[in-house]
């Protein structure tokens, strides 16, 4: 029932027809809307099409992953979260798995031959060095 009362702007966006409305006059700059200033300094990087298409319902979202989540993944699965992490936004410090993925990327782009698991280890070493402690997680046994 809603479909019949929206206004589908086919002919122009809003922000043309406010613009037009005040070059031809209608309507007073001092009357225009609060949103008219924000879209002039920051407009939209595509251009609003009123025809867009949207992903169906049914539709798998895609996974995305980052070459550092893999990393993170497998420094999680090993070391489990040791030291604290603060969320607070002013904090400074980085938490024990960032340094991690840090130190494993720089390490990467100085030995790119190096394995993953070369790499791994070698990042491990480099971070004990620097005096952060890291201990390997306990694995918890099923009992049946």
């Amino acid at each position: 029932m809603a479909h019949q009362f929206t206004r589908v702007e086919k002919a122009a966006p809003i922000f043309q027809r406010v613009s037009g409305l005040i070059k031809a006059g209608q309507l007073r700059w001092e009357d225009r809307p609060l949103w008219f200033d924000v879209y002039v300094l920051c407009p939209p990087i595509h251009k609003p099409t009123w025809n867009l298409e949207m992903p169906k319902k049914d539709d798998p979202v895609r996974q995305l992953f980052y070459p550092e989540d893999t990393i993170r993944a497998r420094f999680y699965k090993t070391y489990g979260s040791p030291g604290v992490i603060n969320l607070h936004v002013g904090s400074k410090s980085k938490t024990v798995s960032e340094l991690f993925t840090e130190t494993y990327q720089r390490l990467k782009t100085e030995k790119p031959e190096a394995t993953e698991d070369e790499l791994f280890e070698d990042t491990t070493n480099v971070l004990v060095e620097d005096g952060i402690r890291l201990r390997k997680r306990r694995t918890q046994q099923k009992q049946d």
